[in-house]
């Protein structure tokens, strides 16, 4: 057994090595297409509610799109459903003026947007797991007609991704998981006009139990040679990005408790983290708190007050706050809902940043085990 737990944590180290190798290739932040942020928002209200911290702690159907390693876990949900909202957010931006008074200079404008996804996870014995996963984002509202009054019948941009993924226990103690999206992106270039692109993306997990209650994983995600857009305007690259986590987990009496704590480096733009925690009582109602750290940098149009025009800018955004959780179970059923802080920009230089309208992301979760 020691034996078997020593393999198990040689492949979880060699692999951390690796993934960190291949994530640290630099990225052009101004030419990241869409479905890189889609593709790191498959998470369910479960995590959410836990500061999004999943590596260690995913298991069952809530792995696919996330770290496939966990879908070996035997106790989780087969089937599951998620479904996050975030909200339109407007950030008006003021700098000092000739007489060092604060005015509203410019504005940020992001769309809001849902993605809803559906996991299935077909658990096949000492052969493995295996999953399949339908994730769909629609950015804005749903456009019916045209300025001509033509039906059109689509959402103005969007991600679909088609993903089959598997895991298989290797040592007892030690899972690894390896999924596989098609995706499908459509978005617009600078002259408006509207493009499909499409593409693959790969994400490769471990998870390594130690003893009863610890869990140590790793995962590197959105391995990708990018999308097809004809239009060459159209950001179309995807970044990898490597996320470590150890997870803990035991029961006392009645209650269930489980701490989570996630890792994204290297920490080029600060720390970026994830810590949360969660109880069950009698495995019928649980709650849950974290705290999130992530950051993004943005390439998107910022709207000039001055003059009414617009300019594209790169800039930072950080999500950073409390997260809370809630989680029902009936029977087979169990259903959860979480809300955690939407990103906001940084500011920089002597601006001031207030924002408007959009403060929070709500996400909704409902499975079912078999």
């Amino acid at each position: 057994m020691k034996y078997v737990q020593n393999c198990g944590a040689t492949l979880l180290s060699c692999m951390v090595i690796v993934f960190s190798v291949m994530s640290s290739t630099p990225s052009i932040a101004n030419t990241r297409a869409s479905a890189d942020g889609f593709l790191k928002q498959l998470l369910g209200a479960e995590h959410y509610g836990m500061g999004g911290s999943f590596v260690g702690a995913t298991r069952g159907a809530n792995a696919l799109g996330s770290n496939p390693a966990g879908m070996s876990e035997i106790v989780g949900n087969r089937f599951v459903i998620h479904a996050t909202r975030f909200p339109r957010t407007v950030a008006l931006i003021s700098k000092p003026n000739s007489d060092a008074n604060y005015e509203d200079y410019s504005r940020y404008e992001q769309h809001s947007s849902g993605v809803e996804t559906l996991n299935w996870a077909f658990p096949m014995g000492k052969f493995g797991t295996l999953g399949l996963a339908l994730a769909f984002e629609q950015a804005g509202a749903f456009r019916r007609v045209n300025s001509l009054g033509k039906a059109l019948n689509s959402f103005p941009e969007n991600n679909l991704a088609l993903g089959l993924s598997y895991g298989v226990n290797l040592f007892g103690g030690t899972v690894v998981g390896v999924d596989t999206k098609w995706l499908r992106s459509k978005a617009a270039g600078i002259d408006g006009n509207e493009d499909l692109g499409h593409g693959y993306a790969y994400n490769v997990g471990v998870i390594q139990q130690i003893g009863d209650t610890f869990q140590m994983g790793a995962v590197v995600q959105n391995l990708s040679n990018g999308l097809s857009f004809s239009d060459p305007s159209i950001p179309d690259t995807m970044e990898r990005s490597v996320v470590t986590g150890i997870a803990y987990q035991r029961e006392i009496s009645d209650v269930a408790l489980r701490f989570g704590l996630d890792a994204h480096p290297p920490f080029r733009d600060g720390i970026r983290m994830n810590i949360g925690a969660e109880a069950w009582y009698r495995h019928r109602i649980g709650i849950r708190i974290g705290y999130l750290r992530d950051t993004q940098k943005r390439y998107t149009s910022v709207f000039l007050l001055q003059n009414g025009s617009f300019e594209t800018e790169e800039r930072l955004w950080i999500a950073e706050g409390v997260c809370f959780g809630i989680g029902f179970r009936f029977g087979s059923i169990i259903l959860n809902a979480a809300y955690t802080p939407q990103f906001a920009p940084v500011v920089v230089d002597e601006e001031r940043i207030h924002i408007v309208q959009g403060n929070a992301v709500y996400a909704f979760s409902i499975g079912q085990t078999f």
